[in-house]
């Protein structure tokens, strides 16, 4: 006796021979899938010449199945039950078990805001899953999107939205970052203070941001405010990273403004204090973000929960 034939045998042989096996009888079987006893009949005749085996044999109660029949009905049976809860989006996702990937965008400040509390967590729950933190201009989030490479993106990032889902995590403004000893500004910092001092600007490589017609991250989100608010700061120095921006407003008399949460998730830095700025800044939301071919992704709908029961606030 031979396998049944998984090219020649569709799914309506499938769920006949499932039917057989549960109910015993040709006309229940057939009632149950609104099949006629010919259509039945002829569902069976197919079956048996894909499997080379009578499969059913007929006794005074119905139909028995034959010792070959009761050794394949489980695999038809499990198959059949994995392929509906396929179609119905039913599918799982175990995170203790899984072997995988994911793909993240992050910026550098991201990366140091997100990665390490994300890493603990999986690290107690998903042996499994690793993780790699992309890093891209803001431009080429989408395409990095579509063409399959990232799984999820998470910061303010107002340029995605067609296309993209978003949840949103938590709402900051900024602060202002100065050296413990800085000669001129104390506990507190004043407006005109704010704009006699030099500044240190994050402004990625590349990618123009502060010059952008739009708000494209949190650093033209504040430049763009200063301008409508008529506020002139000198920069004297722009980085493309913001790793070393503590390292130099604790070696220097240089001020920074950034984000409240990079300060509120980095390491303690000694030798630098965190100033409230001398004007009412804006605030943005800080979302994640992922694409609609991912949206019913088991996998990452779990990445999606762990993110959010780290970081998302009321």
């Amino acid at each position: 006796m031979r396998a049944m034939d998984g090219q020649k045998a569709d799914l309506n042989l499938l769920q006949v021979f499932d039917a057989l096996m549960e109910d015993g009888n040709l006309t229940r079987a057939g009632f149950r899938l609104g099949l006629s006893q010919p259509a039945m009949s002829h569902a069976l005749s197919r079956l048996r010449a894909l499997t080379g085996d009578v499969l059913f044999v007929r006794v005074p109660s119905g139909m028995k199945p034959t010792d070959h029949a009761v050794q394949i009905a489980p695999s038809v049976r499990e198959g059949l039950t994995l392929l509906r809860s396929a179609m119905k989006g039913e599918a799982t996702f175990d995170p203790q078990s899984a072997v995988r990937q994911f793909q993240i965008l992050l910026s550098d400040i991201g990366e140091l805001a997100y990665l390490p509390r994300l890493m603990k967590r999986l690290g107690e729950i998903a042996p499994g899953i690793r993780v790699r933190a992309l890093n891209r201009p803001r431009e080429a989030y989408a395409d990095t999107f579509v063409s399959g490479e990232a799984d999820l993106a998470i910061g303010f990032l107002p340029g995605l939205s067609a296309g993209f889902y978003q949840q949103r995590l938590f709402s900051d403004s900024y602060v202002c970052l100065a050296r413990e000893d800085h000669p001129r500004i104390r506990k507190r910092l004043s407006l005109s203070q704010f704009l006699d001092e030099s500044h240190v600007l994050i402004e990625p490589g590349g990618s123009g941001y502060v010059s952008a017609g739009h708000q494209t991250s949190t650093t033209t989100l504040i430049e763009h405010y200063l301008a409508r608010q008529g506020l002139r700061r000198r920069i004297a120095l722009r980085v493309p990273h913001f790793m070393v921006v503590s390292d130099v407003v604790q070696s220097c008399d240089l001020i920074a403004t950034v984000p409240s949460y990079v300060m509120r998730y980095s390491p303690p830095r000694s030798g630098v204090k965190i100033l409230p700025l001398p004007f009412d800044a804006p605030r943005f939301h800080v979302k994640q973000f992922w694409h609609q071919r991912h949206h019913k992704d088991p996998g990452n709908r779990w990445l999606r929960a762990v993110v959010q029961e780290l970081f998302a606030k009321g």
